[in-house]
């Protein structure tokens, strides 16, 4: 039995803030999405992160996900589909996938991203969608941070200077390549096991409730940690 298809959903990444609030952001879409006439036109806020733009019988579905601590990304969520759950409303699957498809070049032109996750949505577009999205990326977002910071602290000490030597002959071209090499062990220590545990177990997490994010997840997750998984 084929699953029912309610949508396109994406979560777009920002290492840093972007220059337009979440409800200039929203506002433009209103703007843009207004220029299609129609009898059946609506905007609805779920607080102060989640808005609904229902045009017939489209919904586009806006969610703003600030950084969970200062070293994880910002995430702007859009998703696409069917305003409403009953049977044979809504347009075919593909449709949805090419308006998506749409948006996030849109977006890309006055508001660049550094990453995109996107995919099927596996439950109909809304906020109830949009909060169990944000608690998944929270979740992924805090532990690359946490990832990133421990990756990053080794190289923050090393460069402590000494101050028992406190002035020393530049090292030659044999002692700067062995330097080389101890800063890439230092920035890219290998992975404890219970580290790639917690991510891979947060990717089948994600695979479950969100099969697009999750997928992506996982995939990434393999390909970094590939050698290292093997042994």
């Amino acid at each position: 039995m084929q699953r029912h298809i309610h949508g396109q959903i994406a979560a777009l990444e920002y290492h840093d803030p972007p220059e337009m609030e979440f409800p200039d952001i929203v506002e433009e879409f209103d703007i843009a999405m207004q220029k299609i006439s129609t009898q059946v036109r609506s905007l609805t806020w779920d607080g102060e992160d989640i808005a609904l733009i229902d045009r017939e019988a489209v919904r586009i579905a806006l969610g703003w996900l600030p950084p969970v601590d200062a070293d994880a990304p910002l995430y702007l969520v859009i998703a696409v589909g069917a305003k409403t759950t009953k049977g044979g409303a809504g347009f075919d699957a593909s449709a949805y996938e090419v308006l998506l498809r749409r948006i996030i070049n849109r977006v890309r032109s006055f508001m660049p991203f550094d990453a995109v996750l996107r995919g099927e949505a596996n439950r109909p577009v809304g906020s109830a969608l949009m909060d169990d999205t944000f608690e998944l990326l929270a979740h992924s977002a805090g532990d690359s941070a946490q990832d990133r910071a421990s990756r990053t602290a080794p190289a923050k000490d090393r460069s402590t200077p000494n101050p028992t030597h406190p002035a020393k002959a530049k090292p030659g071209p044999s002692h700067r390549n062995t330097e080389d090499a101890q800063e890439a062990e230092l920035v890219l220590p290998e992975a404890t096991v219970p580290m790639r545990l917690t991510i891979v177990t947060l990717g089948v997490t994600l695979f479950l409730h969100a099969p697009p994010i999750g997928a992506a997840l996982l995939t990434y997750t393999f390909l970094r940690e590939a050698s290292t998984l093997a042994t």
